[in-house]
């Protein structure tokens, strides 16, 4: 990697900006008129010293505006004469009511006059903002969303302020804290995109009346005249960022929080009517079509921000169409490389820029027209998303950089400045569809569809030149044609696409016609959706249900019992839900039957799952008991487990539901095949009486009874029925742990306080065992988040390390790795006093890797300087702090006072340091994840050289020492295999912790505690059986910082080994 650039410091605001700044707040609110405001610089003010980077050998990075130019800039676009348009902040962090009264935000035109590629004019377009995030240039307008509005401002005399601003779309909700609405964003098919963070919207008509109203995150768009606004797809999401397109329309993006617990920050391919997670309350606004869908690439915690597809690939050809990604925490940009993998994308992850300071936060990347990357960094001013700090910076200004190989040759006329537009014949024009600039290909569609019906009948001969790119991009202009004004000829010409033989072609032309239905085209889609590749089936079922007609119907069932992945079979249901034809689907499926004729295929299983998806949202809902209790009982897992989530949400059906139940607890092997649904059917319907009932005759009832238990267990706030209340508090009294701690789970999880008196008796029985103790006195608090002070003492000396073997065995010091680890969670799940804290610091020095994550939880809710303090100093101390996320750790310190940042930042540092070193690694091997050989891989992993199969198994054949591996392919990219191999440490999984055991003799021990008894424990080491250890002979028992798993695996394998290893895995799924 190159290093460029000096450390930026702190600037001043400039003094012309600063008082013009003042004087138009002073003003009121009326808009910038009259004379242009502008700025002039090369670049940047000669005091300003730019930030640092490393790019990777070969590219070179450069400051193109700074201060005075700009101070925060954030989100932008480039116009079609390559003059950039940016959001540019006054530095503040302000609640919602706080902008609209200060309108404080801006967005400014930078313009190159010179064309040495450096801005040296910056012009106030579009003052008095609340807070503009992002823009798209269309037809001479800038579409701007600023909360609550989506916006439309047009510069109508030229002197560069846009004096025309009106408002397409409101409004929306928002706090002030940038997840709100970001863009715009042109699609290939003319229409105005947005994204809407999860603060809801209220849409009325001219009459006042509420045409929409939604609490969740969405994908919108509209045309580009604000009508004909659109939901695409959406959910429980926090905060979608940017879209950007393929060339094909298949839209991509950037969101934040997409998952907690832990926090993921993703790359999604929208699918149109989709639903993503995570947010419960938010997740049945929507039709959904199944499980909630899911995200191309997980970054991790990342804040993501900015992203754009690179069409050029002029500084270097293999990067085209890549998604480069700007991250807010950490400063970098990535590069991810995409891939078709059925009917959706894969993804591969490169680092690509990263910044040196902490105070770098990259907010947007883009291409300009000759290939090069602009960079946006805005400064240290937004600390809401800040990594370490909770203090705005608004001294440390933003800037933009450009990044360049250094070896390109210069393009000519990049944006087509030279060409005489409006003197270009229709020939000429289309010609440039195919043009080697892609600036002057997109000016050539919007050209092309100005001129709407005049060029049609040219642009249809296109479809049959050799040149796909020019066919598509006819495509295109076509379809913003229809978008307008429907044209019969334009729609004939789509339509012939859909018959083309390039593949690109034909899933441009489904795109096109789901954008804009045409009825006429529904027989040629039909024959698609049949026989097409996977990406071109889900687009013409999308097509399809746009379509809404009901002879469509036969053949989307039809092919619901295809192989098909998520996407595809995402699109084939939700077509259905659009068409929204009860009757018939219904008499298709033949669900009402589907149990009594035998033992279907599991293709044909699939179909009746994916048909009771669709029919269950077809409004109104028609699907009844009769129909679906019966297929609880389907041997097909997954289309019993999507009947038990319909039945759950209707309470009506209780009565008829419990036969079923009652069946299979009739006989142990019933209930073993039925336990997933009988399990969820309880604990749905438990508060009606009639199971209640139900459970209280079979509690007495032998392995019925520890099952019924242990489902009791599993729900929450249940009611206390009478007949419960002797079994219950038999396994209070038992002596046997394992009952003593299932009775405790089970008041756990019933809203009572009936068994007070047993549980606190239970806690002050010196027989009890530590763990137990705990979890009765919380059973007694009514659970309450709070640790009471006698609990806090036993968790602790559960994970304290023993002073002498003596004093561990005397108090229940660190002598079960089990009941360390559940201390463990039991203190991070709950609220601690501020004098709790600090007795916990001090044990975060021995703590192992995943105690460690659990054991600083705490410390993120509490803000006092001397716990702060104390928890850094014994993070300082830590052996494993090294072991945890450099997110992770940023995420409790962000709030932290100026005084101690300094400590919380170099310790920061060091996490990022290692994170990045094994990012570097990594990134040198990333290129062998395409030249595995599956076949070879599954040889090695059985023979000497790995050993894999010694530790792990596969359907059901290995050793039972590591995880199980038949399903990882399902559930790890091949990045995160190559991770675990290569760094095994990096991400240790609960339940496969190493422990050192230390005996009195000397002997020293490292591995996985396999069994524990009251007198012993068993390790079990790299090979061989587990080793008995008496407990009276442990000295010391420490959790080891690194795994079992043999490290520099990946230097004992030639570099195509370790290829065919990760190709095998990635082939590990097992199949329902």
């Amino acid at each position: 990697m190159a290093l460029r650039f000096l450390y930026r410091t702190s600037n001043d605001c400039h003094p012309f900006l600063s008082l013009l700044t003042l004087l138009l707040f002073l003003s009121g609110n009326s808009f910038l008129q009259g004379q242009a405001v502008v700025t002039k610089a090369n670049g940047a003010a000669a005091d300003f010293q730019p930030a640092r980077f490393t790019v990777p050998d070969g590219f070179t990075i450069e400051l193109v505006a700074g201060p005075p130019l700009l101070h925060h800039p954030t989100l932008g676009c480039l116009d079609d004469q390559g003059r950039l348009f940016i959001a540019d902040n006054a530095g503040v962090n302000l609640s919602a009511s706080e902008l609209e009264k200060q309108l404080p935000n801006s967005v400014r035109m930078l313009e190159d006059t010179d064309g040495d590629g450096r801005f040296d004019k910056s012009t106030l377009f579009a003052d008095k903002m609340t807070y503009p995030m992002g823009g798209a240039w269309h037809n001479g307008a800038l579409y701007v969303a600023s909360p609550p509005n989506i916006w439309r401002l047009e510069d109508t005399d030229g002197d560069g302020v846009a004096d025309k601003r009106d408002v397409l779309v409101s409004q929306f909700g928002y706090t002030g804290n940038a997840a709100s609405i970001h863009g715009c964003f042109t699609g290939p098919d003319g229409r105005i995109y947005w994204c809407d963070g999860r603060h809801g919207h209220e849409f009325r008509d001219k009459e006042g009346q509420v045409t929409s109203k939604l609490a969740g995150s969405y994908i919108f768009s509209c045309k580009p005249d604000g009508s004909d606004v659109r939901i695409h797809c959406g959910g429980g999401m926090d905060n979608p960022v940017e879209v950007d397109f393929t060339d094909e329309g298949e839209m991509l993006g950037t969101v934040n929080i997409m998952y907690t617990r832990p926090r993921i920050d993703c790359l999604v391919h929208w699918l149109y009517g989709g639903v993503y997670p995570h947010s419960e309350r938010v997740l049945y606004e929507r039709k959904r079509t199944g499980d909630l869908l899911g995200p191309v690439h997980k970054f991790g915690h990342v804040a993501v921000s900015g992203t754009m597809r690179y069409r050029s690939g002029n500084v270097e050809p293999e990067f085209q169409n890549n998604f480069f990604t700007a991250l807010f925490n950490g400063g970098k940009v990535l590069r991810v490389e995409l891939q078709r993998q059925g009917a959706t994308f894969a993804a591969v992850q490169r680092e690509f820029l990263s910044g040196i300071s902490p105070d770098i936060h990259i907010t947007d990347v883009l291409e300009d027209a000759d290939g090069s990357l602009l960079v946006v960094d805005t400064g240290g001013w937004f600390y809401r998303g800040c990594p370490t700090s909770q203090h705005s910076k608004p001294d440390i200004k933003g800037a933009i950089y450009r990044i360049r190989r250094h070896d390109r040759k210069p393009i000519d006329d990049p944006w087509g400045k030279d060409i005489a537009w409006n003197d270009l014949k229709s020939a000429q024009l289309v010609s440039l569809l195919q043009d080697n600039r892609f600036k002057v290909r997109e000016r050539a569609i919007a050209e092309c569809a100005q001129r709407g019906s005049s060029i049609v009948h040219i642009l249809k001969q296109l479809l049959q030149r050799p040149d796909i790119q020019q066919r598509r991009n006819a495509l295109w202009a076509l379809t913003r044609i229809v978008g307008k004004t429907p044209d019969p000829r334009a729609q004939a010409t789509i339509r012939l696409a859909l018959t083309n033989d390039a593949t690109s072609i034909r899933l441009t032309a489904c795109r096109s016609l789901a954008t804009y239905p045409d009825p006429a085209a529904l027989p040629a889609l039909l024959t698609i959706v049949k026989q097409d590749e996977p990406a071109v089936r889900r687009e013409a079922a999308k097509a399809i249900g746009r379509i809404g007609d009901a002879s469509a119907v036969p053949t989307l069932v039809a092919n619901l019992s295809r192989d098909v992945d998520r996407s595809e079979e995402h699109a084939l249901i939700y077509a259905l839900i659009e068409i929204n034809d009860a009757v018939t689907t219904s008499r298709l499926l033949g669900l009402k039957n589907f149990t009594r004729t035998g033992t279907p295929s599991t293709l044909a299983s699939e179909a009746a799952r994916r048909g009771m998806i669709a029919m269950h949202q077809i409004d109104p809902d028609q699907l009844t008991a009769e129909v679906m209790l019966p297929l609880l009982d389907a041997d097909h897992k997954p289309l019993r487990l999507t009947a038990l989530k319909i039945v759950r949400q209707h309470p009506g059906w209780s009565r008829q539901a419990l036969p079923s139940l009652a069946k299979w607890l009739e006989s142990e092997a019933s209930l073993q095949s039925r336990n997933d649904v009988a399990r969820g059917l309880l604990t749905g319907f438990l508060a009606d009486p009639s199971f209640q009932e139900l459970v209280g005759k079979k509690l007495g009832e032998g392995a019925s009874s520890t099952w019924l238990l242990e489902t009791i267990a599993s729900g929450r706030s249940l009611p206390l029925a009478d007949s419960w209340q002797k079994p219950i508090e038999q396994l209070l009294i038992s002596k046997d742990p394992a009952s003593l701690a299932l009775g405790i789970s089970v008041v756990q999880a019933i809203k009572t306080n009936h068994f007070n008196e047993q549980l606190t008796r239970l806690a002050s029985d010196s027989d009890t065992p530590a763990i137990l103790k705990v979890a009765a006195l919380s059973a007694a608090s009514g659970n309450s988040s709070q640790l009471k002070d006698p609990a806090f003492q036993v968790l602790t000396q559960l994970i304290a390390r023993p002073a002498s073997p003596a004093e561990g065995t005397e108090r229940g010091g660190r002598l079960s790795a089990a009941d360390a680890a559940q201390a463990a969670q039991m203190i991070g799940n709950s609220t601690l006093t501020a004098e709790q804290l600090l007795k916990l610091a001090p044990l975060l020095e021995q703590a192992g890797p995943l105690e460690m994550r659990d054991l600083i939880r705490p410390f993120a809710r509490n803000n006092t300087l001397e716990i702060r303090a104390a928890f850094l100093t014994s993070l300082e101390q830590s052996r494993s702090f090294l072991s945890l996320p450099h997110q992770i750790f940023s995420d409790i310190v962000k709030g932290y006072p100026t005084e101690l940042r300094s400590q919380a930042n170099e310790l920061l540092d060091k996490l990022k340091a290692k994170d990045q070193q094994q990012a570097n690694e990594l990134d040198k091997l990333l290129p062998l994840l395409a030249t595995g050989d599956a076949k070879r891989g599954e040889t090695l992993f059985s023979n000497e050289k790995t050993k894999c199969a010694s530790c792990h198994q596969v359907n059901n054949k290995g050793g039972k020492i590591g995880p199980d591996l038949s399903n990882i392919g399902s559930n790890r990219h091949g990045r995160d295999l190559l991770e675990s191999i290569v760094f095994p440490s990096a991400s240790l999984v609960r339940q496969y912790e190493a422990f050192s055991v230390v005996t009195k003799q000397g002997r020293v021990l490292t591995g996985l505690i396999a069994r524990e008894t009251r007198d012993a424990i068993y390790v079990q080491q790299q090979a061989g059986d587990p080793v008995m250890v008496p407990r009276q002979d442990i000295d010391e028992l420490v959790p080891s910082t690194v795994s079992i798993m043999p490290n520099d695996l990946d230097k004992a394998l030639s570099r195509q080994d370790l290829a065919d290893l990760i190709a095998y895995l990635k082939t590990l799924k097992r199949t329902p």
